[in-house]
């Protein structure tokens, strides 16, 4: 590479030789005409080489960074099938070398299966470097093709008295720019898309993230370096398509039929409220972003621990948005923090400030290495009598399984000690993600729960000892009743089921400061105690920070 920049650098500095090739002014006859064409041919054929050279330069560049990507993509299913006690053939068939020895015989049929699961990752994550390694033959051999063919560019239609070797350079340098292979199609399972992210370079998951934000911003199993980057992109797309929204429904208001005086019509003002009710929807929305904005421009030279990470952004209905402290790709300690009933992208900072406060927890109770990710990556329950049902948390519990798998996919290194948290709906969220997808954590915290689809938490899929859980003595879960709504059906379901406070749930139960009480001096639960579990001196805090960083609360 060092031998060819330094002939096409020679070659480019031969611009200003070639201005001063023209036909001598007033020189004329067959002679003039014949340097005129030979000064042409030239000019052309430096055009053409120069082209050529960058092109050359180029692709050789872009394969070599290409190779080392698909290089990665190998090195990485080697080393998850050697820890998995596997073995990759140079034909690239998948060998199961066999389970560890010590299974016990009740736990074998949960082991096979998981063995299964594995070695379905580690043929995918082989197919994908053969895609990649392939897709890189066929762009480099295109280039080359061109190249040796004489078909980088057509010099002879370009203007010869304004000629510019650097433009030819340019368009040659275009050409042998190689393609990125297309990610798995929209879907795919985190271990899809991380098999396809292992077979990049960085400088192709950052140019990737920077041209095709769409195509990064959303997925897991893609590291949060690069979605952070596409998705600060996908942010401003928000807020430029809901000003435009806004604008035009502030436009149906003002245009809105009235009466002589300039009021509305009695048999309009339904209509009238409804497009009241949207703007005030569409402007909480855009003050959600804005303070979300506001949050995620830090110095540049922020900790990689302290830093925030856009992993989610999505402005349509309530709004969605995953926001993570600490890089989670690279912490020992990641927890996911799921919000409940009313949380939307309006009242966002609120739900981020309740996962700083835990970081902060986490980090001062020894868990130096920590993230913390504040996740509303689903349509919350609007309405304490919408918190009744099971619809949101069925809803939402896919996205939050394959949240779950995209973290543990792209951690780097040992794997991490990942937690959910939950609050009011988002612990009926996170339990039926639990016992109907598997959760992959290691830890639940159920803070304030109204029930989480299960009677006992063994049914959870994990050790019952890892399941943790506080409510406040006047939090006023305590005396709201949470029947289902009917179902399609018509028919109405079981409740949320019980508490996993309550002794008989078999879980673990951390203390929490009693909380505001309401209507003093009765002493009756209030709705604030139901907010309080953040407070800084509130013992729930503590305990939860203790167990995001790994301790016992």
């Amino acid at each position: 590479m060092g031998a060819l920049n330094a002939v096409y650098n020679k070659t480019i500095a031969l611009s200003d030789d070639l201005r001063d090739l023209n036909t001598p002014h007033g020189w004329s006859g067959e002679a003039a005409t014949a340097a005129a064409g030979k000064v042409n041919q030239i000019i052309d054929s430096l055009e053409e080489h120069a082209a050529e050279l960058a092109a050359g330069r180029r692709s050789f560049g872009d394969t070599g960074d290409a190779i080392t990507g698909v290089m990665h993509g190998v090195r990485e299913a080697e080393a998850l099938a050697a820890a998995q006690h596997f073995t990759i053939g140079d034909d690239g068939v998948v060998v199961d070398n066999g389970p560890p020895a010590g299974i016990r015989t009740d736990q074998q049929e949960a082991v096979a299966r998981e063995r299964q699961k594995i070695a379905a990752e580690l043929r995918e994550r082989v197919d994908q470097v053969v895609r990649s390694a392939t897709d890189v033959d066929a762009d480099f051999s295109l280039v080359l093709d061109k190249i040796l063919s004489g078909h980088t560019i057509d010099a002879a239609a370009n203007d010869n008295e304004h000629t510019s070797l650097a433009g030819a350079g340019n368009a040659g340098d275009a050409l042998g720019s190689l393609t990125i292979p297309a990610p798995p199609p929209e879907g795919a399972t985190a271990a899809q898309n991380a098999a396809y992210w292992a077979t990049l370079s960085e400088a192709q998951r950052t140019r990737l993230a920077t041209d095709r934000p769409e195509l990064v911003g959303p997925r897991d199993g893609f590291s949060a370096k690069q979605r952070d980057i596409a998705n600060r992109v996908l942010i401003g797309r928000e807020q430029t398509t809901l000003r435009h929204d806004r604008d035009e429904l502030q436009r149906k208001i003002d245009n809105f039929p009235r009466t002589g005086g300039g009021e509305i019509k009695l048999n309009d003002q339904r209509d009238f409220d409804a497009l009241k009710s949207q703007l005030a929807a569409l402007d909480g929305k855009l003050h959600g972003l804005d303070q979300l904005n506001q949050r995620l421009n830090q110095p540049a030279d922020t900790p990689e621990n302290q830093k925030y990470y856009l992993l989610g952004i999505d402005g349509r209905e309530d709004g969605k948005a995953i926001v993570a402290k600490g890089n989670p790709d690279t912490a020992a300690n990641v927890a996911t923090y799921v919000p409940g009933t009313t949380a939307d992208l309006a009242t966002f900072g609120d739900e981020l400030n309740r996962g700083d406060a835990m970081h902060r927890e986490a980090v001062e109770s020894g868990g130096k290495s920590t993230s913390v990710i504040t996740w509303l990556g689903y349509d919350a329950p609007d309405t304490l009598l919408n918190a009744g049902s099971e619809s949101y948390a069925d809803n939402g519990k896919k996205a939050l399984d394959g949240f779950q798998d995209g973290l543990r996919e792209s951690h780097e290194g040992t794997p991490s000690h990942n937690t959910a948290v939950g609050h009011s709906y988002g612990t009926t969220l996170i339990g039926h993600a639990a016992r109907d997808e598997k959760l992959a954590v290691d830890d639940l915290v159920l803070i304030a729960s109204p029930g989480v689809g299960v009677d006992h938490a063994s049914q959870l899929n994990m050790p019952r000892d890892h399941v943790f859980s506080t409510t406040a003595d006047k939090d006023v879960i305590h005396v709201t009743n949470f029947p289902r709504l009917p179902g399609g059906d018509g028919m109405p379901g079981d409740p949320l089921g019980p508490s996993p406070t309550d002794p008989e749930f078999g879980g673990r139960t951390f203390r929490s400061a009693p909380g505001t009480t309401a209507a003093a001096p009765l002493d009756l639960p209030s709705v604030a105690a139901h907010g309080e579990y953040w407070q800084q001196n509130n013992p729930a805090l503590r305990s939860t920070g203790k167990i995001i960083a790994g301790q016992q609360p």
